[in-house]
């Protein structure tokens, strides 16, 4: 990969892995010392109905119902082992307000600079 200068931006990493970027189901990169969403795939933001400019102004904690903060708070400040999760269930919150139940696959992951965190999420019926 070409090194980035100021007339030639770096490519998001996501987005250079077409396979990531076009995957039918929701996937993302989250910051993790901020919660900030750093990338989203078109499968979040259709699943999700956030444009990718409302993902990136957000954080994990905005796609959680209101009740499951503490425990999403508890679970980023006591991260699992490196290596990916295991399926944990969460519940997530769209853009119209409704909650659904998703099983969540992670994996730690350097992103532009930033300590990430790659999520899967899986709506369950």
């Amino acid at each position: 990969m070409a090194e980035p200068t100021p007339s030639r931006p770096a490519v998001r990493p996501l987005l250079e892995l077409a396979a990531l970027a076009q995957s039918p189901l929701p996937m993302w990169v989250f910051d993790q010392e901020t919660l900030a969403f750093l990338e989203v795939n078109n499968a979040a933001i259709v699943e999700y109905g956030y444009s990718r400019e409302e993902f990136l102004k957000m954080t994990i904690l905005d796609i959680r119902p209101l009740e499951d903060l503490p425990a999403i708070l508890h679970a980023t400040m006591h991260p699992a082992e490196k290596g990916p999760s295991t399926r944990e269930l969460w519940r997530h919150r769209k853009k119209d307000g409704s909650v659904f139940q998703v099983e969540i696959t992670s994996q730690a992951i350097g992103f532009c600079g930033r300590a990430g965190e790659l999520v899967l999420a899986v709506a369950i019926d």
